[in-house]
């Protein structure tokens, strides 16, 4: 049978746009083409991981058409799809890793950004491991229990300085080897979720509310740290005001998930980082050519499906050249780039570089640099704005786009690591980029110091509170101030006890915990005291001792005004059985204890 009938009008419908072939079919693009499709690893990666997945966004889950995937040493790779909860990209999952080294070849229907064609490649890592053993932390310097709640060792904060033009809401840190603290502005605390000990010997970092689905929740990163290098294994935690897991999980593509920052952006999916040891050619660098390097990578995860929307990777964009740290001689693996905070920025996100001194504004779509920022006046063309005396900074951490365009970051000024000093005192500082003839150019409208000089060697936060505070976490130096836009201090504290904490933020927050009142009480001498507490209930003013001889036969005794986590009630005598109760300002019951004998207490443990 000839079939030579048959091509001539087919080819001729599909000339005139008439015919469409199966899984090819595309939006049309700005130019009247294809709509190009993103994916990540962005085609050329140098170093995608071993586990890698292929993450297309701009497209519908079941528009993405045939895929295949070939490894040169691993061959043909069938997998599966995992739709993404935006409906605005998939995931396909190949069934098994790939080899160290190999490349990796995907064929599409599509045209893919940064690609010829629908076609793209990229090369798998040589990973490593970076030869550091994970860090357990010791107890948290002889804190004491409390009565009420034995599995509780809160730390303390002293306060210094509480003005009344502080702003509003409440302050959270976490001391790492203590556990998440929120606390009001005298330095009472409200809700305390130990580290865990035990043989956990776990470490907890950026804490801070945040808006997930609609509502406030509190979050976190808890893990394992390793000893003087980014080298952690741990997961992400939110919690909703009950004090109750909502989500638990870490970054993708077979990475552990970084300590640095976990931030939730305005599409409910989280922004992370993650390192990575990494066999590099390091013979430009007075090193062999099986060297070892840090790749730092960012993530954007959907938080539903695990699934990664963004992967951008510093190895192959920012070059080993515009580090100031030096690399190790022996052995250990080069952290030359040291990713420290992401946030949002419109269509871009805010990445900074702690060893590199810079801020990089990359796009989302297309994990291309847009700018480079760097504030320590070296290597003027690793910049693309004029950085004035007075702007510089150095080995900064936690940069954010403000809602007026200006950036606002933690300058560090110098490194506890290294020799190199840009600023003799650390700061919080708020820059305006602005343009100016042929360079744009940043200038200083806010730089916040103590008035006891600090240099901070490490860690840090600005927050830039929305009636023009700004709130600073001191990191290493375990110290937390508040300034009012003049540059006055209006709340200053110091931990009571030689722990750090990565970031201070300050939120408003409400907490309404499923658990009851605990309580203990004891006889004594000169009398009986009693001692209450309901850990995360902020909204407390007085507490009310019932007593009596029977369980049902329990008779008001005394009142005490809250103090803070825990309060103890001194009473002359005390009956066989006895009871707390809370009480609002407004004189409203916000809860009881259990009945307990004298001498005995009542407090379920704390929920995980």
């Amino acid at each position: 049978m000839s079939v030579r009938p048959l091509i001539i009008p087919v080819c001729l419908a599909l000339l005139a746009g008439l015919v469409v072939i199966p899984g090819t079919a595309q939006g049309k693009g700005e130019r009247g083409g294809p709509k190009p499709v993103t994916v990540f690893p962005s085609p050329g990666t140098p170093v995608a991981s071993d586990s890698t997945t292929f993450s297309f966004r701009g497209l519908k889950p079941g528009d993405l058409g045939p895929v295949t995937i070939r490894g040169s040493r691993t061959g043909y790779h069938r997998g599966r799809r995992l739709a993404h909860s935006d409906g605005h990209g998939v995931s396909v999952i190949p069934e098994r890793g790939f080899m160290p080294g190999e490349l990796v070849s995907v064929f599409t229907g599509k045209r893919i950004r940064g690609a010829r064609g629908g076609d793209f490649r990229v090369r798998i890592g040589r990973f490593t491991s970076d030869g550091r053993k994970r860090s357990r932390p010791k107890e948290p310097n002889g804190f004491p229990r409390l009565k009420s709640r034995p599995d509780l060792r809160p730390p303390a904060l002293k306060v210094l300085t509480s003005d009344p033009a502080a702003a509003p809401g409440r302050v959270l840190f976490a001391p790492k080897q203590t556990g998440l603290v929120i606390c009001d502005r005298l330095g009472r605390i409200t809700w305390f979720r130990p580290t865990g000990f035990g043989g956990r010997g776990q470490e907890v970092q950026d804490f801070k509310v945040q808006r997930y689905r609609g509502s406030p929740v509190l979050t976190y990163w808890r893990g394992d740290a390793g000893r003087n290098g980014p080298f952690q294994v741990g997961s992400y935690n939110i919690l909703d005001r009950r004090y109750r897991d909502v989500a638990r999980f870490g970054t993708g593509n077979g990475y552990r998930p970084d300590a640095h920052e976990f931030t939730i952006t305005s599409k409910n999916t989280a922004l992370a980082i993650a390192y990575r040891s990494v066999r590099w050619d390091l013979r430009k660098h007075g090193g062999g050519r099986q060297g070892k390097v840090f790749d730092n990578v960012v993530q954007e995860i959907d938080i539903k499906t695990g699934a990664v929307l963004f992967e951008w990777h510093s190895l192959g964009n920012v070059g080993l050249d515009a580090s100031v740290s030096r690399r190790p001689k022996n052995g250990d693996t080069w952290d030359y780039f040291h990713a420290n905070s992401v946030a949002e920025d419109g269509d871009s996100l805010l990445v900074s570089a702690r060893k590199v001194s810079t801020i990089y504004r990359i796009a989302r779509k297309s994990g291309r640099i847009k700018w480079r920022l760097r504030g320590d006046g070296r290597k003027p063309r690793a910049n693309d704005f004029r950085v004035g005396p007075e702007a510089r900074f150095g080995f900064q951490h936690d940069a954010e786009r403000l809602p007026n365009g200006d950036i606002s970051l933690f300058d560090n000024g110098s490194a506890r690591s290294l020799s190199t000093v840009v600023r003799n005192q650390s700061s919080a500082l708020v820059l305006r980029p602005r343009s100016s003839g042929e360079m744009s150019e940043v200038i200083p409208v806010g730089r916040f110091e103590h008035p006891q000089p600090i240099i901070a060697g490490s860690q840090g936060s600005t927050e830039v509170l929305p009636g023009g505070n700004v709130f600073v976490g001191w990191g290493s130096r375990s110290r937390i101030t508040e300034f009012a836009p003049d540059g006055g201090v209006v709340f200053d504290a110091v931990f009571s006890a030689p722990v750090n904490s990565y970031r201070a933020t300050k939120a408003d927050w409400t907490g309404r915990p499923v658990s009851r009142p605990a309580m203990a009480s004891k006889r004594g001498k000169r009398g009986a005291t009693v001692w209450a507490s309901w850990n995360g209930r902020d909204d407390i003013v007085y507490w009310r001792v019932l007593t009596g001889p029977g369980r049902k036969r329990l008779d008001p005794l005394t009142a005490s005004f809250w103090t803070g986590l825990e309060t103890a009630i001194p009473a002359e005598r005390l009956g066989a059985w006895v009871r707390v109760q809370a009480f609002s300002g407004e004189g409203t019951l916000l809860g009881q204890s259990k009945v307990a004998r004298v001498g005995t207490r009542v407090g379920g443990r704390l929920r995980r």
